[in-house]
């Protein structure tokens, strides 16, 4: 074999295998994410076939025909990356069914992109794999020297796998999407096992993947039944869709980021600004907070909103405050582009930074700019990037407001106590001297506001009068002095320890630990139907840990108080105690409505258990599978060695 013709394969294999591991993980995040843990089962799973297939290719270099067998290999290798796209799909489906929440969906999705990764890609980087030691011992021998025959195709090789991790990430993804790149790198291989024989270009050697391009798939996930799919894209970042669900109240708009599930970046509800009690709604609070309790007027207010996604920000605060103004920061571009499409673009006064890191522009925006910073800069479903989160980052943002400017941060949580929470809370205590975070009702969302060199006082929105009917009502509920809480010191986060991850993962496991189920017990003095009266409408304005404290207060349980109480505990999301509630005051009510509302309770929290342990039973599921395939892998490659593996010479 001539060394121009071996180097050629070396570098068009490594460009593909480059490009297969890169767009693996793209390919996958419609149904499993690309978080880190993703990342790592993909990586891990690519280098363990590399490796199987370099002891491969060593066993069969040098023998009979080996370029014969390699080519026909690098043939089947092809043909297996081809059908990777067709099976994503499916597999992805049933490894992940898109009914789970994202709240109990972690453990399925990190398995299960393990399984998909040893079914869908380990085949043919095994095969690819196997290259290297024969192109090596050919070239041997036909008179080349071990090491400058080793030196060629290792050089080759890694200089093609940086041209596939460029193009890739920049240049066939975003133009093409992750399928076609499949195909593309499929359609190299396929040209690399006709150059082994050094024939001409058969044409099934990259027909199948050629083909496939043209073929109308579809989207890369399908939309639920009764969900319109309105765009898909795949962004040099992520995968996106926007999705559009009809609803008596008005269709609701959602931008939904790779795996999706049931949650949602943007929002956007129809002829109405406002997104009816979802977290954007809460943040309003911030600009009155900066201005100790006084609704600001709009065109001296300036906003930064960090993470802008489609602009909901931008639309409220518009709304809320006319006038205003409103700088946003979003990484992907895709992103701002598809909220001008479908979300009716942004509508305050104000500029986007498009393509630019967050971090990037605190750090070097001219100080005291802004009135408010906004900080819903999330990546990859659950995760704040630490770099957003850390004591250097809150130090950046407090150069940037104005005296008094109010920093207001969106975190994921499930308690006061959740371990994000109270790291985000003690951080910004560090920085700004107190913190205060909000509950937003009946969501897995925590508002947290700090000042710059100021007071903090929530009771300040006691004085607000906004003349904004929507406005008005949102501060009546944020304006109750024990909605708020004072956060503790604790873990403060810098960049030096990004333990996000960690307590992302110790938080979402102490939320899906089994609670105490043991009943509410009223002892105190209170009338019961006072207390009802009174409890009824504090679970209304969103304070469950109120409506717990009231109940305890009555004289005896009632079954509607115990109803209540089970209300209060689903918001807290303690399910297991909720149901316990709900079915303690079945045997003792004979209201036919109360008895209906209790049953009904009772049988979704029964349902949301279920889910939850039919998300753990998948989670396992794929646990299994991942060790049944790699065991079976690793025992067909070692029963084929000891079969085929050429007779050992007699001393």
């Amino acid at each position: 074999m001539r060394a121009l013709r071996a180097g050629s394969v070396a570098f068009l294999l490594g460009a593909a295998m480059m490009g297969l591991e890169l767009t693996a993980v793209r390919l996958l995040a419609p149904h499993f994410g690309d978080s880190a843990y993703v990342w790592t089962n993909v990586i891990g799973v690519m280098l363990v076939a590399l490796a199987v297939g370099a002891w491969l290719g060593g066993a069969w270099a040098g023998r009979p025909n080996a370029m014969r067998r390699l080519s026909l290999v690098l043939a089947v290798g092809c043909v297996c990356a081809a059908v990777a796209p067709l099976c994503s799909a499916p597999i992805g489906g049933w490894l992940v069914p898109q009914d789970l929440s994202l709240e109990s969906a972690m453990g399925a999705l990190v398995r299960g992109s393990l399984v998909a990764t040893l079914l869908l890609f380990a085949p043919p980087i095994l095969l690819l794999g196997c290259a290297g030691p024969m192109l090596v011992a050919e070239l041997v021998m036909s008179g080349s020297r071990v090491g400058r025959a080793s030196g060629l195709v290792n050089a080759c090789s890694t200089l093609g796998s940086l041209v596939g991790t460029f193009a890739a990430t920049h240049l066939l993804v975003p133009w093409l999407g992750s399928r076609a790149s499949v195909w593309v790198c499929a359609a190299v291989v396929g040209l690399c096992a006709a150059l082994v024989r050094g024939r001409r270009l058969p044409a099934s050697a990259a027909l199948l993947p050629i083909v496939l391009a043209f073929l109308p798939l579809g989207p890369l996930r399908p939309a639920p039944a009764g969900i319109e799919l309105l765009a898909e894209t795949e962004s040099t970042m992520q995968f996106l869709q926007v999705v559009r669900e009809p609803r008596a109240d008005g269709a609701v708009t959602m931008l939904k980021i790779n795996e999706g599930l049931d949650s949602f970046h943007s929002l956007a509800r129809a002829g109405n600004a406002w997104t009816d009690g979802a977290y954007y709604d809460w943040h309003v609070a911030a600009p009155i907070l900066a201005c100790d309790g006084r609704v600001p007027d709009g065109s001296d207010l300036r906003v930064l909103s960090l993470g802008a996604a489609a602009g909901t920000f931008a639309r409220l605060l518009a709304d809320a405050f006319p006038g205003c103004t409103v700088d946003g920061v979003e990484l992907d571009r895709a992103v701002v582009e598809l909220g001008d499409q479908f979300f009716g673009g942004r509508v305050a006064a104000g500029t986007d930074y498009t393509g630019l890191d967050a971090r990037v522009y605190v750090e070097r925006a001219p100080p005291a700019t802004y009135d408010v910073i906004l900080v819903d800069t999330y990546v990859r479903q659950i995760y704040v990037p630490a770099h957003v989160a850390s004591l250097e980052f809150f130090t950046a943002a407090a150069r940037c407001l104005r005296r008094g400017g109010v920093v207001s941060v969106n975190s994921g949580g499930w308690s006061f106590d959740d371990p994000v929470v109270r790291a985000l809370g003690s951080t910004m205590r560090r920085v700004f001297g107190e913190a205060w975070a909000l509950r937003v009702p009946w969501s897995r969302n925590f508002v947290l506001v700090a000042r710059k060199e100021l007071p903090l006082t929530p009771s300040a929105l006691q004085q607000a009068r906004p003349v904004h009917g929507k406005l008005a009502a949102m501060i009546a509920r944020v304006a109750e002095p024990d909605v708020w809480r004072a956060m503790p010191s604790g873990v403060v986060l810098t960049d030096d320890r990004p333990v996000l991850d960690a307590l992302q993962h110790a938080a979402m496991a102490l939320a899906h630990a089994d609670h105490e189920s043991a009943l509410t017990i009223a002892g105190g003095a209170r009338d019961e139907t006072d207390v009802g009266n009174v409890a009824h409408a504090l679970l209304a304005a969103g304070r469950p840990e109120a409506v717990l404290a009231e109940v305890r207060a009555a004289r005896s349980m009632t079954p509607y108080l115990r109803l209540l109480a089970g209300d209060a505990r689903w918001a807290l999301h303690d399910v297991v105690g909720a149901r316990a509630e709900f079915e303690a005051a079945l045997p003792t009510t004979d209201d036919a409505g109360l008895r209906s509302a209790l049953t009904t309770r009772a049988r979704d929290t029964t349902a949301f258990l279920a889910g939850l342990q039919r998300a753990a039973s998948i989670a396992t599921r794929n646990g299994w599978l991942a060790w049944l395939l790699g065991f079976a892998t690793l025992g067909g490659v070692f029963w084929w060695w000891r079969t085929h593996a050429p007779a050992r010479a007699s001393a």
